[in-house]
């Protein structure tokens, strides 16, 4: 028996009913005025939003979580009217985590934010050639979803599209996304293979973050921008090319990339942020090209098998905690124009024994060669002491390093605070 609800009674003329949030009602699919504009119907379990007027239908939240493999249709029948699914609503399927399988049919054009996150048992879903966008964070939390076929029509993701896919394996992107937006795929730990497209021009911050099954990724030609950790925390990635065009290596992109062997930067980049290549521990040496006039603090920090690095001559400044940390780190060789080294720039470089300081250098940060024990030759180029603190160099420096310094410029050592603790200051 269909039972049906005249809106047109007094007092109910604007009265929207809902048949999915009121489960006390057991109305039916055929239950439904067609004079409304828009109205809620559930067909076959599965909720929608219908449209009189346009004949459309929109899958929308229902009342409790979706259960099971679910099949939308093309179109569903009410009161003998044809209703076209053509969008998923935002949220729709969010948070059902019974749900095991979706097929969205080809006159789908649009799925909105989170359709699916938090659907913790989907492990498959067919999506519809002709969809454009994949919204934001769409799949994020789908721990079980271990494989997914994007159709060659999609040219939009949003921020965390595959956010914390847990299972995902490998994934190809069609050819007409040119962005990956932020954490698209951040979290995906079980990610092993990424075919991205060759008109991608920029990957957001937090793209990959985390992906630690993640060995190897080449990257398009055309990509001109990196984003801010965007690999970071990828502990199986091996070997990282940055393509030419790149101008900066944006803050901890590879930052705790504990199987990171080799990094190659294009001549095309000026800049290095900060903790960029932070804890990439299996480092042990690197040619940073000349083009690069910047580093950013902690850059290099903790790379604790980096033994040589070649600093470009156009460096003017060595920012703090630049390679604190580096416990292999044994030969340096500071560029002629460096001005000033920051504050714990080589604190903790135990294998450090030499080094020599150009004569443009005016000013040392404290702790800058602290707790670098076996530095015990240090060699000043200027006949004016650079600038330094009571910290800048460990008490074991103080008492036993040599302090080589230019012919008639002992009294300007001695007479300084600072530099008159070292107990051996020779002019050569």
């Amino acid at each position: 028996m269909t039972q049906r609800i005249d809106i047109h009674a007094k007092g109910l003329g604007k009265w929207i009913l809902s048949f999915c949030l009121l489960a006390f009602l057991p109305l039916t699919a055929s239950a439904i005025d067609i004079k409304l504009k828009k109205d809620r119907v559930v067909v076959d379990d599965i909720c929608y939003t219908v449209n009189a007027k346009k004949e459309t239908a929109v899958v929308v939240k229902k009342g409790e979580p979706y259960l099971g493999d679910i099949v939308i249709p093309e179109k569903i029948e009410v009161d003998s009217l044809t209703f076209f699914v053509e969008e998923i609503a935002a949220g729709a399927f969010e948070k059902s985590s019974g749900v095991t399988s979706v097929v969205v049919p080809k006159g789908v054009r649009k799925i909105g934010a989170r359709a699916f996150a938090e659907c913790s048992s989907l492990t498959t879903i067919e999506l519809p050639k002709g969809l454009e966008e994949l919204p934001a964070q769409m799949f994020a939390d789908c721990a079980s979803l271990t494989e997914i076929t994007l159709p060659s029509t999609v040219k939009k993701m949003g921020s965390g599209v595959f956010k914390d896919c847990k299972s995902l394996a490998g994934i190809e992107l069609p050819s007409g996304i040119s962005a990956l937006p932020r954490g698209a795929f951040e979290g995906c730990s079980h990610l092993q293979e990424v075919a991205l497209p060759t008109g991608l021009t920029s990957i957001g911050n937090d793209a990959f973050a985390d992906c630690a099954s993640l060995e190897r990724i080449d990257i398009p030609t055309g990509v001109k921008t990196i984003g801010d950790e965007a690999f970071k925390g990828c502990s199986g990635l091996k070997s990282f090319d940055f393509p030419n065009g790149v101008t900066k290596i944006e803050s901890g992109v590879l930052e705790n990339c504990t199987s990171l062997e080799e990094i190659h930067l294009p001549n095309s980049v000026s800049e290095i942020g900060s903790e960029a290549f932070r804890g990439c521990s299996l480092i042990d040496s690197l040619s940073l090209p000349n083009s690069v006039t910047k580093i950013g603090s902690a850059a290099f920090r903790d790379c604790s098998n980096l033994q040589k690095i070649n600093l470009p001559n156009g460096l003017t400044s060595l920012s703090g905690d630049l390679f604190r940390g580096c416990v292999n780190l044994h030969n340096i060789t500071f560029p002629n124009g460096l001005k000033s080294i920051g504050g714990s720039a080589f604190e903790g470089c135990t294998s450090l024994e030499k080094i020599t300081l150009p004569t443009a250098l005016k000013e040392i940060g404290g702790s800058a060669f602290d707790k670098c024990n076996n530095l015990l030759e240090i060699n000043v180029l200027s006949a004016t002491p650079p600038k330094i603190a009571g910290s800048t160099f460990g008490k074991t420096t103080y008492r036993s390093a040599i302090v080589n310094i230019k012919k008639g410029s002992i009294g300007n050592f001695h007479l300084n605070k600072q530099w008159g603790k070292f107990l051996d200051i020779m002019e050569k």
